[in-house]
């Protein structure tokens, strides 16, 4: 795309967990010039049919846009709808701030997770040519439903991983759930590729990649190699080989795009619990803030003090379960399984 005198600093792309109508959004570009105002992405939305609707600040006129999907190096054109021009007076001064709105609808279908690119170019009331690149993944339009069935959450060596067993609750797609680890501070989100996944289906995420030949399940008719692969499951692995112990962890599956909790698990080592004096308190802010998150949700119905989390005798070996027969996730719905019953890749 033609360089011009002003150019488009690249946006930053973050976690919106305040807002749960759209979870990723490049949302803040600045576009630096020689104006007196320069103009600002001010937001940037992705709808569920792929619908992109961007906000800028200033008098602006969006005169071209494309999508480009680098994987298979191809562009496509995009239609433009001007929306709305609005002004408000910023907070606490007499400032006030005009933006100009846009729907960029673009021309082709696009895969659920499939990368693409936005890019355009924005001319101001001075007259300058400004151009943006803006990167996102198709929406998942039927996202599947999980619930977490086993949990092996400790390692101890080579090949055992620790892992996480889902059942299928509801058909759909993968694409955009996510798993978060909230007690690993370091690296506490997976988020799932595309596959179509039915209802009845057992997934099985492992968090390491510590043997050859494994690999993602997105399609039945993919099999994993590795003496971890689960032959009854479909198999998701975590890129890692180097993983700190989570000795005190909520667990929370969500879908990433609208923020929806479908399902959680508290649980502690006893021996973690007995170290904390058996403090009813949570250890970190985090694991706080997530407990009453899951708790408003739902999904959990027991105490989001530790003390109401699943206490057990943890080890690398054993596994926690959930009971069949439970109607509320709580405490009392999940039991611990020996070396000898752990029976990931087949649900409960």
């Amino acid at each position: 795309m033609k360089q011009y005198t002003h150019s488009l600093m690249i946006a930053l792309i973050f976690l919106c967990t305040a807002c749960f109508q759209y979870a990723e959004q490049p949302v803040f570009a600045s576009i630096k010039g020689h104006t007196v105002k320069p103009v600002k992405l001010e937001e940037s939305i992705q709808k569920p049919d792929n619908t992109i609707h961007l906000s800028f600040s200033g008098t602006v006129d969006l005169t071209t846009a494309e999508v480009f999907f680098p994987k298979k190096n191809r562009t496509a054109p995009c239609k433009i709808e001007f929306t709305s021009i609005s002004s408000e007076h910023k907070k606490n001064t007499k400032k006030e701030l005009i933006k100009s709105s846009f729907a960029v609808h673009p021309s082709v279908e696009i895969d659920v997770g499939e990368p693409f690119i936005l890019r355009g170019s924005v001319t101001d009331n001075a007259h300058s040519v400004l151009d943006f690149s803006l990167p996102f993944t198709g929406s998942n339009k039927k996202p599947a439903r999980l619930k977490i069935t086993e949990v092996r959450p400790l390692y101890g060596k080579k090949p055992k991983s620790e892992c996480i067993e889902l059942l299928v609750m509801e058909s759909g797609n993968l694409a955009g759930i996510t798993l978060l680890n909230v007690g690993d501070k370091k690296r506490p989100h997976y988020t799932f590729p595309a596959a179509e996944v039915s209802k009845g289906e057992v997934v099985v995420y492992h968090c390491r990649s510590v043997e050859k030949g494994i690999r993602d399940e997105v399609t039945r008719s993919i099999i994993s190699r590795g003496s971890e692969a689960c032959p009854k499951a479909r198999d998701f692995w975590g890129k890692y080989t180097r993983l700190p112990r989570k000795k005190a962890n909520i667990i929370v599956v969500r879908t990433k795009d609208t923020g929806e909790v479908h399902d959680a698990l508290l649980y502690c080592t006893k021996k973690e619990y007995t170290k904390q004096n058996n403090d009813p308190k949570w250890g970190n802010k985090s694991l706080i803030k997530y407990a009453d998150v899951v708790a408003a949700s739902g999904v959990w119905q027991g105490s989001t003090n530790i003390n109401g989390a699943v206490i057990a005798a943890l080890t690398p070996t054993k596994s926690l379960v959930r009971k069949r027969t439970s109607t509320a996730n709580n405490a009392d719905a999940w039991k611990l399984r020996t070396s000898k019953t752990v029976s990931i890749g087949s649900a409960y």
